[in-house]
């Protein structure tokens, strides 16, 4: 195995590695400037499954502005999902001066209270890679709480956003979180039928066996979205819609079974004795539980996600939605 000429000095200087890819420099990356690996502009071009640090591993790109980009990338020594911002390559003392008062800033304001009390976004870690002054942020935590707070404004205004998915939580460059796409979005006042759209893989279950939609249909979203961060995996992957159901069975189990006997679809997916219909013997209820579908990651994580992926049914009683967690 033979690694490029930057490669060699990085490798002798790292204490630990913890994860390494050989380097394609020239033409698969195409950059101008710096040894190939920076753009005109000076920021670095990322390659998905590269190293940054053989520490770092590059899943996708999810900023860009003028100061950098930033990238999602694993962590192979926490196996946590990450965001790291990398700054754009400073070729001026004034460019360098002002990375580096970023760079003490960021690190001034940690702690515990900082983070808890003024929303201080906490940085897992700090360094240099071919030049780029970079930082390291937690992706989950700042997706989980940004989210939320989004859907508790919608919520309050009434509005059921209907299809919560990683293609529609946007981060920019300076790290803010951000909700988009309202195609499917609608007010509980105004809904007159039953509201079913959204994307597949990250649809409720009782949206499909005709019950009434509301906000916590989101909720569910955002458990499929974080497991999704988390892993890199969409987690209930449904070919088709009449697959959805059991690619959720396989996970979460059965569900209640009020839930199905009350179905207005139930006959749609289940069949007389309330099996699904396109159960897979290679996949029976619950034979990849929730903890193993992500992958191992932190009990918290799984504890949370797991509560976003609860059955639920709604019955209306005048204008208002009672919302009832149905149980086994």
């Amino acid at each position: 195995m033979e690694v490029s000429h930057r490669q060699k000095p990085e490798l002798e200087a790292m204490k630990q590695v913890w994860f390494f890819t050989v380097d394609k420099v020239g033409k698969p990356r195409g950059g101008n400037n710096n040894d190939s690996y920076d753009d005109d502009n000076n920021n670095y071009i990322p390659v998905r499954k590269e190293q940054l640090h053989y520490r770092y591993e590059v899943q996708k790109m999810i900023g860009e502005g003028g100061q950098g980009l930033v990238l999602q990338c694993l962590d192979h020594k926490t196996k946590l999902l990450v965001a790291v911002k990398m700054l754009s390559l400073p070729l001026s003392s004034s460019t360098a001066a002002r990375q580096r008062t970023e760079l003490e800033v960021a690190k001034e304001l940690q702690g515990k209270a900082s983070n808890e009390r003024y929303g201080v976004i906490p940085v897992l870690d700090t360094f240099q890679f071919r030049g780029h002054n970079c930082l390291v942020v937690e992706l989950l935590k700042e997706h989980n709480k940004a989210i939320l707070d989004f859907l508790l404004y919608a919520k309050g205004r009434g509005i059921v956003h209907a299809d919560i998915k990683p293609d529609n939580i946007l981060l920019t460059a300076a790290g803010k979180v951000r909700v988009t796409d309202f195609g499917f979005s609608f007010y509980l006042k105004h809904k007159t039928a039953q509201n079913v759209g959204g994307t597949l893989p990250y649809m409720a279950p009782e949206l499909l066996l005709g019950y009434d939609v509301t906000c916590a249909a989101d909720m569910w979203g955002l458990g499929c979205t974080l497991a999704e961060l988390a892993t890199g995996k969409v987690l209930f992957d449904s070919p088709a819609v009449e697959e959805h159901l059991p690619c959720c069975i396989e996970i979460l189990g059965m569900p209640p079974k009020k839930m199905v006997d009350d179905a207005p679809n139930r006959t749609l997916f289940f069949d007389s004795e309330g099996l699904p219909d396109n159960l897979s013997k290679q996949r029976p209820p619950g034979s990849l539980p929730l903890h193993r579908a992500l992958q191992g990651h932190h009990p918290q994580l799984v504890d949370f996600v797991s509560r976003c992926l609860q059955h639920h049914v709604y019955k209306r009683d005048g204008k208002d939605i009672e919302l009832k967690e149905v149980g086994p």
